[in-house]
């Protein structure tokens, strides 16, 4: 008998070989969809699936995948036991595959066999024209692997929606929230984020992407390459063109009529410190596991910190909403975090369950 686990993994074989039918791959697509770290696994077998993954490839991705790759093993030892019971009818056409495409040099022919045993008499492309939705709760951070290599991180709080197969002439993702992406480039296939009213345009980059449809900004943080940012509701608009070490801020409501008289007021590009390493940057604090916070008010903050802490925080007045903090939290409680708050701030608060109340001094 094949266990509901068992059968996963050789629904993901039957998938990266186009054998599998219609109403196995929709229920295959709906556990990946629970399961961010299932998913992050048939990504990287169906990465090493591709002719164009490289041997260094495959050494760079087992380093940075160490942990997942002891996971894919491990359970192809128990498949390997089980193997007999299941089918024997695929397996040489496999092994010879196998080491044309390279995956010898992440892991033993015999281990991977087990993995991806089910994987048919030819390799066909699996289109669908479904959209795929990955989400980081409140209180974690998430990190997937595309199927084109590209590396993204989530914030909490945060959802990527995209083509699974990233079957057209573009590869387009749409986000809700906050995420760092690490590009991977395609000169005839350009990867586009869209972010509420903007979309933004790269070739192959590293950079950050900001919107909370809560929130007052809609940001983008340039590290290393080129990206181009397009206003969607407006195509009139010239595009802002970013360079690294550069930040976009673009307000998400429109501007009063006496701050469109202004041109400069539509954005604001902040030209960041150079000499800062990624690990200081307050944009990318959340990566390293810190929420840092610079002259934002109470309410502004709050977003952040619900997010962050997986709380509910509700002001009791308006007047608290306006006190500003700087500061880093890192390893802190809920509580702790804000018994930090309150020794620089005039505000009392109370902590029930998951919901925070805080009200001005009486």
């Amino acid at each position: 008998m094949i266990d509901s686990n068992d059968k996963i993994w050789i629904m993901m074989g039957r998938s990266l070989s186009g054998e599998i039918s219609a109403d196995e791959q929709k229920e295959l697509h709906s556990l990946l969809k629970l399961d961010l770290h299932l998913n992050h696994r048939y990504s990287l077998l169906k990465k090493l699936w591709n002719k164009s993954f490289t041997q260094d490839d495959v050494l760079e991705e087992e380093n940075n995948e160490e942990t997942l790759f002891k996971k894919i093993i491990c359970k192809a030892e128990i498949d390997r036991q089980n193997a007999n019971k299941i089918s024997q009818r695929n397996l040489q056409p496999f092994i010879q595959r196998l080491f044309s495409k390279r995956l010898i040099y992440t892991c033993a022919a015999s281990v991977a066999v087990a993995v991806v045993l089910f994987i048919g008499k030819s390799k066909q492309e699996v289109n669908t024209a479904e959209e795929q939705v990955i989400s980081a709760q409140n209180g974690s951070r998430s990190k997937v692997l595309l199927s084109d290599g590209t590396t993204v991180w989530l914030n909490g709080g945060s959802k990527l929606y995209y083509d699974y197969e990233f079957s057209g002439t573009q590869r387009e993702v749409r986000l809700d929230g906050e995420a760092f992406f690490d590009v991977v480039k395609q000169k005839d296939r350009p990867f586009i984020v869209h972010a509420g009213k903007i979309d933004i345009i790269v070739h192959g980059t590293v950079f950050n992407v900001k919107y909370y449809q809560g929130d007052k900004n809609i940001e983008a943080t340039l590290l290393h390459g080129q990206i181009e940012v397009t206003d969607n509701t407006n195509k009139a608009k010239p595009s802002v063109f970013l360079v690294p070490n550069q930040k976009l801020i673009i307000p998400q409501k429109e501007p009063s009529k006496t701050e469109k008289s202004a041109p400069d007021k539509t954005y604001e590009l902040v030209n960041l410190d150079a000499k800062l390493q990624e690990t200081e940057r307050i944009e990318t604090a959340w990566i390293y596991n810190r929420v840092e916070f610079r002259g934002e008010t109470f309410e502004e903050l709050a977003g952040k910190l619900e997010r962050w802490y997986n709380v509910k925080i509700e002001f009791e007045d308006d007047d608290v909403k306006a006190l500003t903090f700087n500061g880093s939290f890192e390893k802190e409680t809920a509580e702790q975090a804000f018994n930090a708050l309150q020794k620089v701030g005039a505000f009392n608060f109370n902590i029930q369950g998951r919901e925070i109340f805080i009200r001005s001094l009486e």
